[in-house]
């Protein structure tokens, strides 16, 4: 998958029509670009010449997971695209281990000060309500007034949170407070919180 594309000069070139090429047995070739056509045939090597149909660039470099080629108007830069790729039963993204998702079974899992780093909504979002809009939350467990952490809207001024957590059973979390609200706990591992309410979801880490 091709990742960056410069000028001859070396300059960085802004692209959109991103090029994925596939290398198959017998010298044939799959090549598609983002917005276009798949092309498929044989390519020839001649020294470091390739003959791709469209597509005749120069081998530059060649080496595990990376590939660098030119024609007469740019360097392409290449990485493995490694999104599918399975290896045993751990799945590897973009060269890294993707962890399963753990259960998360206690709140003494998910005790720490976490705060939004990012959001996301399933439906459209036309104005933001940050009276209810999530932005920090605080996990204590057991306490004595027998509540297991705060909410904090982003209008939320410290040490006055809109929501205390009244318990955490089968995945989810339940609040009281300005009104009655449910997250269900998505993922808390890797110093990452993930919970889900209806259309939104949260993403949390705890920042030192």
């Amino acid at each position: 998958m091709e990742v960056k594309r410069t000028h001859i000069d070396s300059t960085d070139r802004a692209f959109t029509d991103t090029m994925h090429i596939e290398f198959l047995d017998s010298n044939k070739y799959v090549m598609r670009k983002a917005g276009g056509f798949i092309y498929k045939g044989k390519y020839s090597q001649d020294g470091n010449e390739l003959e791709m149909g469209l597509f005749n660039p120069i081998l530059i470099e060649k080496k595990f997971g990376k590939l660098l080629m030119k024609d007469d108007s740019s360097y392409y830069f290449f990485m493995a695209d490694t999104s599918k790729l399975v290896i045993g039963n751990k799945e590897i993204k973009n060269g890294q281990i993707v962890e399963p998702i753990l259960p998360v079974n206690s709140i003494d899992q998910m005790i720490g000060h976490w705060s939004v780093y990012r959001r996301t909504s399933k439906a459209a979002m036309n104005e933001v309500d940050y009276t209810r809009v999530i932005k920090m939350i605080d996990i204590t467990g057991g306490s004595s007034d027998g509540k297991l952490g705060y909410l904090y809207a982003a209008k939320d001024p410290d040490g006055a949170p809109s929501w205390s957590i009244k318990s955490f059973s089968a995945g989810l979390l339940e609040c009281v407070g300005k009104d009655n609200r449910s997250f269900t706990v998505i993922k808390c591992q890797d110093k990452e919180m993930v919970l889900q309410e209806d259309d939104m979801t949260y993403y949390f880490k705890e920042f030192k």
